[in-house]
């Protein structure tokens, strides 16, 4: 998986390069290239592994950056396949050195046009699939790039996108894509070209969303866009508040600030859905979606995407009366598909190019049945393909460990449910109680983030241990997966998430001094029953920190307690997240860990 940047100016692009390299960062690293050259044919290649700060001070050392470099491409690499080094690492160029090439995504038939070049006598010195596409165009090139990529681009097999530089010709960039995102920006006198809207959003106030197969020629500063051999005159969009690029402001992580940002986003996101003063949804695609004779729902998700979609089935259930069931879309591509004409199929995607959830939509699409897309970022592929879609709205989120995203997704498939609700049940007086609560709990969410002392107290204790349970009982489910979930991501300690139900079954095994348990245990949702099944925890003298209902009375089962507000029982998979990402962030702290880029994961999975 990797992510691209390129530039093209009449002033050096060194710095906005590294910069824009910075702000791709989140998105996935483990090593990072760049490649400049002035009109006058002179180069400049570095590469460095792991940090773009390792590539930034090569190249703050490097005498020969402050040449006038005009035109230049940049790329941050996590290795999906093959060894973190420097010969792997992009930009990767052609045996003669003409054409300098930075790939994003996969392609999948690298090592049969790999055979193909050694047997004309082309050397690699890399293992990537990218140097293969280096080495194709210098062998099919003739006089025209435009042709030459245009020819190669047909062999290939996946999904790319691809940033070149010929040396020759060093006024000009080309890019194009198949199945992978790019954004190609205007400001001043320059453009540039990510992967990534937040490369370099604070400077730039229009951009333009490339399609599968197009080529963008960019040269001294101007850009055009072929399809298929011809030109293309695109309007551009512009930037808006939830694309800007994210600042901590006064947090010492994004992380922090993301959820801090929850209640406000909630309402942000909301303010397009829900009438407040007439207490009801306004959104008209969820006003299109009750004109469909729809019966059941299937949602296809990964990761907290998935816990999400679990917690929503319990909503589809009890308020709409519609079977739903939710799958992991990983497993989704290479399950038996059985289509169902008054399905609705949910794709939920906490970044915008996930391949599985992808490549799910496909496999429905193909089908000719109803697709429905949960993304944040406006125009990216998985909403482009689906039917419907809606946007979370939830801003600019840096933190690999999606926190204020993931309420949003909570919400929308909320408010689905509610809104079937209405037109299956006619619970329209109960529908309006709930969107009271839902404006009420944006205030309850921001007065749980003025408790961090007790949560910092709290972590201080717990950050000793390797190992947790967390226990839930029904509709808690996504909220004890998603608190186990960021234990792990954040801190890298050992924790399973388990109905206290199943405790009896085999897990209880586990349960010893050293193990404790995290029970949440709220208002409305089986506290009597989860209560007895605690009893048998403690009965294993281990340690219990219970997350509980303000004024519940069972205080005596633990050895702490976080409270969180009452509120009806639809909506109390909501109230513990806050003190539970809290928690885990203030454990990583106490144990040094990198809280906003967690080892070995990334933003996006643009891999199956």
């Amino acid at each position: 998986m990797c992510w691209i940047f390129a530039y093209n100016w009449n002033k050096n692009s060194i710095p906005f390069l590294v910069e824009g390299l910075t702000n791709l960062e989140y998105r996935g690293y483990d090593s990072a290239g760049v490649f400049w050259i002035t009109w006058d044919w002179k180069v400049f290649l570095e590469k460095a592994v792991w940090k773009v700060s390792n590539l930034a001070g090569k190249v703050e050392l490097n005498n020969e950056k402050d040449d006038n470099y005009k035109s230049g491409i940049a790329h941050t690499r996590w290795a999906t396949h093959w060894g973190v080094t420097e010969e792997n690492t992009h930009p990767h160029y052609s045996n003669n050195e003409r054409f300098f090439v930075v790939h994003n995504w996969i392609i999948e038939n690298y090592a049969s046009l790999k055979d193909d070049l050694i047997k004309k006598w082309y050397k690699f010195y890399s293992e990537t699939d990218t140097e293969i596409v280096a080495k194709l165009i210098e062998d099919e090139f003739e006089k025209d790039l435009i042709t030459t990529i245009s020819k190669i681009t047909k062999k290939l097999v996946g999904a790319y996108a691809l940033a070149i530089i010929n040396k020759e010709n060093p006024d000009s960039l080309i890019w194009t894509k198949f199945w992978s995102p790019m954004i190609l920006w205007i400001w001043e006198d320059s453009c540039f070209l990510s992967s990534d809207i937040n490369a370099l959003s604070q400077y730039c106030f229009e951009f333009f969303t490339l399609e599968d197969d197009e080529i963008v020629v960019v040269n001294n500063w101007k850009h055009k866009i072929f399809n298929f051999g011809k030109e293309v005159d695109r309007k551009a969009e512009e930037m808006t508040q939830e694309f800007a690029t994210a600042t901590k402001w006064e947090f010492e992580t994004f992380t922090e600030k993301e959820i801090n940002e929850a209640p406000d986003v909630l309402l942000n996101s909301l303010k397009w859905r829900i009438n407040f003063e007439e207490k009801t949804i306004t959104s008209e695609t969820l006003k299109e979606l009750n004109e469909l004779d729809i019966e059941r729902i299937e949602i296809i998700a990964s990761g907290s995407s998935y816990f999400a979609g679990v917690t929503s089935s319990y909503w589809f259930k009890e308020l709409s009366w519609m079977p739903c069931e939710v799958r992991i879309s990983s497993e989704f591509l290479y399950d038996t598909f059985i289509p169902n004409s008054k399905t609705l199929y949910i794709f939920i995607s906490q970044s915008w190019e996930t391949a599985d959830v992808r490549e799910s939509v496909k496999i429905v699409k193909e089908k000719g049945w109803m697709t429905f897309g949960i993304v944040n970022v406006v125009g990216s592929t998985v909403a482009k393909m689906c039917d419907f879609w809606l946007y979370t709205h939830s801003w600019v989120e840096v933190g690999v460990a999606s926190t204020k995203n993931i309420i949003w997704q909570l919400w929308v498939l909320l408010l689905m449910a509610l809104n079937f609700w209405t037109k299956r049940n006619l619970q329209i007086k109960e529908v309006r109680k709930i969107i009271v609560e839902i404006e009420d709990l944006s205030k309850l969410m921001q007065a749980q983030l003025n408790d961090i002392n007790h949560i910092k107290k709290i972590a201080k204790k717990y950050s000793q241990y390797k190992n947790f349970f967390f226990l839930w009982r029904n509709l808690l489910y996504w909220t004890a997966e998603e608190s186990a979930l960021k234990l792990k991501e954040l801190t890298y300690l050992h924790a399973e998430c388990y109905s206290t139900w199943e405790l009896k079954h085999w897990p209880l095994a586990l349960v010893w001094p050293d193990f404790p348990c995290v029970a949440i245990n709220l208002k409305w949702v089986m506290e009597t029953k989860t209560a007895s099944n605690i009893k048998e925890v403690r009965a294993r003298n281990t340690t219990v920190l219970g997350i509980i209902t303000e004024g519940m009375n069972n205080s005596e089962l633990y050895d702490e307690v976080i409270e969180v507000p009452e509120t009806s029982h639809i909506l109390v998979p909501f109230t513990p997240l806050i003190p539970m990402w809290l928690l885990s962030v203030e454990i990583a702290k106490i144990l040094w860990k990198d809280i906003d880029k967690p080892q070995n994961l990334a933003k996006s999975v643009t891999v199956e």
